[in-house]
């Protein structure tokens, strides 16, 4: 697989940031993935990925397989994550587009094609038999929360970038900012020792915003500030308990 070239924009242990090593934002380009155990591809659109690869010693991955791999595999001290990106001008990324789609790369079927910000995935010809990925990307589970009253926008995001976003936001940043919170969260749960990290609550006088996992990935739902959390919690439990029921 011969993919453009780019131009080098730098290396980062987290990708797609607001603090980018070429100053841009969104980033659009190749990013190569390096770790301990294995190497392999991400091609991000205006900051969202959409076609990804990644082998290590005993297969390979490809498209959203990749992401969930990568989740998780994130606990692993030896893994040693780090991102080599190249910046794409718009005809590079048509070039990788259509590689991507010939190799069978595609997040998304929609992802082969062109960016969006909405996007609606037909998850029965992604994946055999209509099933989802462990890591989620369930386009009926993530319209159930986003047809919610109060809810704004979903997006479902993995270290800083969405996978798949449903509503009207900003995503790139929404998912750059959730991935901020999560580790924030984390570092504050475990330092409190007050167990897994289930939920977080970020409450302003004009929005909501609520990060949860979801499969191998992390949900970010932005709401108004008339919404009934205790419905949206519960919205959130019951399609993480069907997501875990159908992997």
């Amino acid at each position: 697989m011969s993919l453009p070239e780019g131009t080098y924009a730098g290396i980062s242990a987290v990708p797609l940031q607001d603090e980018h090593p070429d100053g841009t934002y969104p980033f659009s380009g190749r990013v190569e993935v390096l770790t301990g155990n294995g190497s392999g591809i991400l091609i991000i659109d205006k900051g969202r990925v959409i076609a990804a690869y990644f082998r290590n010693q005993t297969r390979d991955f490809k498209g959203k397989e990749v992401i969930a791999h990568l989740m998780r595999s994130a606990g692993d001290k030896e893994l040693n994550l780090r991102y080599v990106q190249y910046r794409y001008t718009p005809e590079q990324m048509a070039d990788a587009k259509k590689i991507c789609r010939q190799e069978g790369l595609c997040m998304l079927e929609s992802d082969a094609e062109s960016h969006a910000v909405k996007v609606q995935p037909r998850a029965s010809e992604d994946e055999p038999g209509g099933a989802s990925p462990k890591g989620g990307l369930d386009d009926a589970l993530l319209h159930r929360l986003v047809s919610q009253h109060g809810v704004i926008a979903v997006s479902v995001f993995f270290e800083g970038f969405p996978v798949q976003s449903i509503g009207e936001g900003d995503f790139e940043q929404v998912a750059a900012m959730a991935e901020d919170f999560l580790r924030a969260g984390k570092k504050m749960a475990g330092n409190l020792r007050m167990g897994v990290l289930d939920q977080i609550i970020l409450e302003s006088d004009q929005r909501k915003c609520i990060i949860a996992p979801y499969g191998d990935l992390y949900l970010c739902l932005l709401t108004d500030t008339a919404v009934n959390l205790g419905l949206i919690r519960l919205a959130i439990h019951t399609i993480q308990s069907e997501l875990q029921g159908r992997g």
